[in-house]
């Protein structure tokens, strides 16, 4: 006979304490509450600094000193010249969810302050010996508190300026468990030091100053909006960036992107703000990426720092205890309105890098000195002819054809003759100097942009194949062609099932006739498997394009005729974003008479 089973009572394989059982329900101690949310909140040396500067920050602070020693570990404190505290409230400051920012449940949807949950000097006065010393205004002396482990003193008189300084000693002293979890001090400086710098660029009014171990590390003087800014990149940024400041009915976007040539591996050079507060956020970190498409290569993240002020009541910034997540009301329209502000900038911007000559000891080699000085020899050029229809370069239909032959987006003037180098690179005169020109990436730029236009217009034009191309495909491959079948007819390629484990090629783009189509459809699918499935509308067709692109192009080492070479210079002034191939690679490098004077040692005298 078999046993009802209780589904309420746990089995013997989970460890089952029946003690447990008669454990009475009871309320935290506030000291205990504390230490949970320091779990939270303080997870390191860098959150107490983090919390305490935004403190200073709303407390209307003008200079802010902020001392290290062993990398938080035995010291943090901040000193500030704001409003202070009064010495009644001086208790409450230590108190979990006290504020002086918010007072009613309105206020929740509409923050407008660094600071607001009243978790954080809680928290922070709970794992380790804390003191807050503050004067008001107007007051004849400052008061101290002190708070030690969650035992908080009571306020008395100390000597003090106006504004307030909060020293945390010890940290994590009573919680041995977080403290094994901090790192070196140069690990846990090195964080403390980007925080400030986070918090600094949105306040250029404010003054910021950091110290560890006694030695100045950090001198942030109050100055323009601009200049803050650029304190948050490398030197070498300063001449190599784009400002950006735009606006809609209600929402202002400004700030500072980098040319696509600074783009890192990392987003390291990335700072986002909403309203002054650092966050990260979904929609601009892939607002940012798309705008930069075709300008550099996949995986990369440009330079950028961009503030984003809108009315509170728009983004709830009460999701995480960090205050580092927001949720937009309207995240789409972010998005579009970034896109739009950095496109149109980028766009209208001279991108073309500076081809940095190496610093190097050693002189040019003899065989480029004597392949310049022919160069300029020549002297002028023979008349540019652009042939009806090249050897090796397809014409292609494209919008800007009555477009003048000037300009586009800021680059340099039109190039009218260049010659050939290595069949790969073209070299021509400038006004200042040099334009070194790769073929390829020019050419799949080109071969991109004329693409695109054309599949906006309608399907590309396609050559049926007398016979089907057949090739091998796994089930995964064959069932892409549900995601992808209707782009593929957009582009003049027809496949479908042919067996349980092929696809054939019934028709195929009649500028791709150089390729073969099982080839190319091959790569697609394998392509597709690792990379297109999460894509979707827009962001596929840039791909696709971008691969089709790449494989119509010429190729370095592929000989180019004089009349071929005339042909790819004319096409360059009539697109868009030239100055990179759709991989973000440069198609274009620019070398200045000052830099050949440089090597050649022409200057200095």
């Amino acid at each position: 006979m078999t046993r009802a089973v209780d589904p309420f009572r746990p089995c013997a394989s989970s460890h089952y304490n029946p003690a447990v059982e008669h454990r009475r329900i009871q309320q935290l101690s506030p000291s205990l509450v504390n230490r949970i949310a320091a779990g939270e909140v303080i997870e390191r040396p860098a959150a107490v600094a983090k919390e305490l500067v935004e403190n200073a920050i709303d407390a209307g602070a003008t200079q802010i000193l902020v001392e290290v020693a062993d990398g938080g570990r035995e010291l943090i404190r901040v000193v500030d010249d704001g409003g202070g505290i009064a010495p009644g409230e001086l208790p409450l400051a230590f108190a979990s969810h006290a504020t002086s920012k918010l007072v009613d449940d309105d206020d929740l949807f509409r923050i407008a302050t660094m600071g607001f949950r009243g978790e954080a000097l809680a928290s922070i006065g709970a794992v380790s010996q804390s003191r807050i010393l503050s004067r008001r205004p107007g007051n004849d002396a400052a008061y101290e508190i002190f708070n030690r482990g969650g035992l908080i003193s009571d306020p008395q008189a100390a000597a003090g300026n106006v504004g307030t300084a909060v020293e945390v000693r010890d940290l994590f002293f009573n919680t041995p468990a977080r403290r094994k979890f901090i790192k070196g001090t140069a690990t846990e400086f090195g964080y403390i030091s980007d925080v400030l710098l986070r918090l600094a660029l949105p306040h250029p009014h404010i003054s910021f100053k950091l110290v560890h171990n006694g030695r100045p590390n950090l001198d942030l003087p109050a100055t323009t909006a601009h200049e803050r800014l650029l304190a948050g990149w490398p030197d070498d940024y300063r001449n190599r960036h784009l400002a950006i400041d735009t606006a809609d009915v209600e929402i202002r976007l400004h700030g500072l992107i980098g040319l696509p040539e600074l783009a890192q591996p990392t987003g390291r050079q990335q700072f986002f703000y909403l309203n002054g507060r650092h966050i990260r956020d979904k929609f601009i970190l892939h607002a940012v990426r798309e705008s930069f498409r075709g300008l550099m290569e996949p995986g990369r993240y440009p330079a950028a720092i961009l503030m984003l002020e809108m009315p509170p009541s728009d983004v709830d910034v009460n999701v995480h205890p960090t205050k580092i997540e927001v949720r937009f009301r309207d995240g789409g329209r972010i998005h579009s309105l970034i896109v739009s502000a950095l496109r149109e900038k980028l766009l209208s911007s001279d991108l073309v890098p500076s081809a940095i000559p190496m610093r190097s000891a050693e002189p040019p080699r003899q065989e480029m000195r004597e392949k310049l000085a022919e160069f300029f020899r020549q002297g002028a050029y023979p008349p540019a002819v652009v042939p009806a229809a090249p050897t090796i370069l397809p014409p292609m239909e494209i919008a800007a054809q009555s477009r003048p032959a000037t300009a586009v987006g800021g680059e340099a003037s039109p190039i009218s003759s260049a010659i050939q180098l290595h069949n790969s690179y073209l070299v021509a005169e400038s006004d200042d100097g040099l334009i070194i020109i790769d073929q390829h990436a020019l050419h799949e730029r080109i071969m991109y942009e004329e693409l695109l236009v054309r599949v906006n217009r309608g399907p590309l034009e396609s050559q049926r194949l007398l016979l089907p191309a057949v090739l091998a495909a796994s089930n995964r491959q064959i069932a892409l062609l549900d995601q992808i079948g209707p782009l593929l007819a957009r582009l003049g390629i027809e496949v479908a099932p042919f067996g349980p484990d092929q696809l054939a090629v019934h028709a195929f783009p009649s500028f791709l006739s150089r390729l073969d189509p099982a080839t190319f459809v091959r790569e697609l699918l394998e392509r597709g498997e690792q990379e297109l499935l999460d894509l979707h509308g827009e962001e596929l067709l840039h791909e696709v394009l971008d691969m089709m692109a790449c494989k119509a192009a010429v190729k370095a080492g592929d000989p180019l005729t004089s009349a071929e070479i005339q042909s790819l210079l004319a096409r360059r002034e009539l697109i868009d974003r030239s100055s990179n191939c759709p991989h973000g690679r440069p198609t274009t490098l620019r070398l200045t008479l000052n830099d050949l004077e440089k090597q050649f040692k022409r200057t200095g005298f």
